[in-house]
């Protein structure tokens, strides 16, 4: 996991330095920088796959190609196989990319299982290729400015400058011919022979786990964490699960119980109101939103991954689950005939909702969260899935994410998989902070001073702002217009 920048074709150099200085708390392991006429480009690395002493960024056998490489390939090692007359030059994920795309062109991205962006250069020439991720599980952003094209992972590495960001749209990429897309996340066809939920899940599962090294699980005690912490539990018995709390919560025992039950270690942040509220500027600024519902969702998950990140740099969570498995609440308001449309706007927008969430505040501490629900296999599978698969009645009462609680059969007891779950920001007790949009405006502000407002990637981070109604209503809002 790293944080990536280039700048192609930009002669001021202090461009890029701008660009690469504001990512270094996304990789505190190592950095490196390659400059080359008008190219430059860098990564700061998180290091977890290929060990210390990788020369960055990486560079292709034959030095034709740079690349700042961001994320995890899972099947890496199966795609080294394939290619095993490639003189590779390390043991790092990321360098699987040159081969198979000298092979294959852009019909190799579709061998690709992981979370990724990436940035190629072909040093001679400067033609470069910039690449998303199906989901857009890790970020990437672009802007024309000085007659090239500059990168970052995080917004703020642009706010200083005089361009216009966009985001590069999952499962896209981008080169001097303009922007294409490389995956869609498939139709529904309602396969019968697709493999049953719970393996397409245990697979997920392995692929994410690391190597070698600790992991954690981040566990509210609802059936998405606690399934995904059931499943690494069986392979990693020494994984270790994280929960934050404020006094009172619902969540805590719950969580214990599922700790408990599947014999792993439990580690509990009792975080205080005063400690949260303090919080608050640095988890915006962090985050590049200032809307109340994303901030109040991110401050426990800020305070949590600060806690985590004295302990490992890996965690699994179970995000994306709600958006997969009709889990909101909010679609109990609508007409069942606009269920799906109102899923599928939740899922194309993962990337500048919950993923933008989960990915800055893990980053802001330097740790790797995992995914196990977005791998591509499940999430595919998951759109599959009539309705009547996702919402449901069990005892004679309704129930949400009804594939997911029949998939945990067996992983965990029923009195678990069958519960209820608030919210997480609810279950927690951090529904109960007092944030004041205007003052939340004024720390974002602070960090991005220089911004047009009117632009629409700046205005996305105050789009919507009423924590007063069904859960997940404002994620469908932010976007459906």
């Amino acid at each position: 996991m790293c944080g990536i920048a280039a700048a192609i074709g930009v002669r001021d150099p202090t461009v890029f330095h701008t660009l690469f200085e504001a990512l270094a708390h996304r990789g505190p392991d190592d950095r490196g920088v390659a400059e080359v006429g008008d190219i430059r480009i860098g990564t700061h690395r998180l290091s977890i796959v290929g060990g210390d002493g990788v020369t960055l960024p990486l560079q292709s056998a034959d030095q034709r190609y740079l690349l700042a490489f961001n994320g995890e390939i899972y099947n890496h090692r199966e795609l080294r196989r394939q290619f095993d007359d490639y003189p590779w030059r390390t043991t790092t994920d990321g360098e699987v990319v040159f081969p198979i795309l000298a092979a294959e062109g852009l019909k190799g991205l579709d061998r690709l299982r992981g979370m990724f962006a990436f940035v190629l250069v072909e040093v001679a020439t400067g033609r470069f290729l910039a690449v998303r991720d199906p989901l857009g599980i890790k970020p990437l952003y672009y802007a024309r400015l000085d007659g090239g094209v500059v990168f970052a992972s995080e917004l703020k590495s642009l706010a200083g400058l005089p361009c216009i960001p966009n985001f590069l749209p999952p499962g896209h990429v981008l080169d001097q011919d303009g922007l294409k897309r490389w995956y869609r996340v498939p139709g529904r066809f309602f396969r019968p022979r697709r493999p049953p939920l719970t393996q397409l899940l245990e697979q997920a599962v392995q692929s994410h786990l690391p190597e070698s090294g600790p992991c954690g699980v981040f566990l509210s005690g609802g059936v998405d964490s606690s399934l995904v912490a059931a499943l690494a539990a069986r392979l990693r018995p020494d994984i270790v699960a994280y929960t934050v709390v404020l006094p009172g919560s619902a969540d805590e025992e719950p969580a214990a119980e599922v700790a408990r039950y599947l014999g792993i270690r439990h580690k509990v942040l009792r975080a205080t109101e005063e400690e949260a509220q303090s919080i608050v500027g640095e988890t915006v600024a962090a985050l590049e939103s200032h809307n109340p519902v994303m901030v109040r969702n991110a401050v426990p998950l800020y305070l949590l991954s600060r806690f985590v990140g004295t302990d490992c740099k890996v965690v699994l969570g179970g995000d994306g689950a709600d958006e997969l498995f009709a889990g909101y609440d909010y679609l109990a308001t609508l007409p069942r005939r606009n269920w799906q449309a109102a899923i599928d706007i939740g899922i194309n927008n993962l990337h500048r909702t919950e993923l933008q969430r989960v990915d800055r505040m893990t980053m802001a501490h330097g740790i790797e969260l995992r995914v196990p629900f977005l791998d591509r296999a499940v999430v595919e599978a998951a759109v599959d899935l009539p309705l009547s698969h996702k919402a449901g009645r069990h005892d004679g009462r309704p129930v949400n994410k009804l594939a997911l609680r029949q998939a945990a059969a067996g992983l965990l007891p029923d009195r678990l998989r069958w519960r209820q779950k608030q919210p997480m920001v609810e279950g927690s007790g951090f529904a109960r902070l007092r944030l004041e949009p205007g003052d939340l405006f004024r720390y974002w502000r602070q960090r991005f001073a220089s911004v047009d407002l009117n632009r629409p990637i700046w205005a996305d981070a105050a789009r919507y702002g009423d924590f007063q109604c069904r859960h997940g209503w404002p994620l469908l809002e932010l976007f459906r217009g």
